[in-house]
């Protein structure tokens, strides 16, 4: 399996960020390359990561009384795992690999430096968790 994974710098969550911010970014994440089928990760389980697709496609669902629900397909550029690290909440939805796919992949504790030094790449990050976790709260 190899995918290729666009530059950091061609993602949408990093386009405002400058050079030495883009380093910062590369310092404190891990690439990762994972086969269709891989659950990154799974609805009730405590968060431990951050994750920006970098290239392939992640299916995004949640247990419903009939059963597993597509919530969204999230694409290179996109994220996920922000409103458990951000909230302190169990994850609200299971992410698996619809196709192969790169990774970058943060701990809390990198996470949260990386929102602390790059403002624009928090914007975004709570941004979405805001308008996701209202979501999240819609369908219960």
């Amino acid at each position: 399996m190899t995918v290729t994974p666009r530059p950091v710098n061609e993602l949408e969550l990093f386009a405002d960020c400058t050079k030495s911010e883009l380093r910062l970014i590369r310092s404190l994440t891990t690439y990762l390359q994972l086969p269709k089928g891989h659950v990154l990760m799974r609805e009730g389980d405590a968060g431990r990561e951050f994750v920006i697709v970098g290239s392939g496609i992640v299916h995004i669902s949640r247990q419903t009384e009939d059963g597993p629900a597509t919530v969204a397909d999230v694409g290179s550029g996109g994220f996920l795992g922000e409103i458990a690290l951000l909230s302190g909440v169990r994850r609200t939805a299971t992410a698996t690999a619809a196709t192969d796919v790169s990774v970058l992949v943060s701990s809390i504790g990198e996470f949260r430096s990386i929102l602390q030094a790059v403002p624009s790449v928090d914007e975004k990050v709570r941004r979405a968790s805001l308008e996701r976790a209202a979501g999240v709260a819609l369908a219960a």
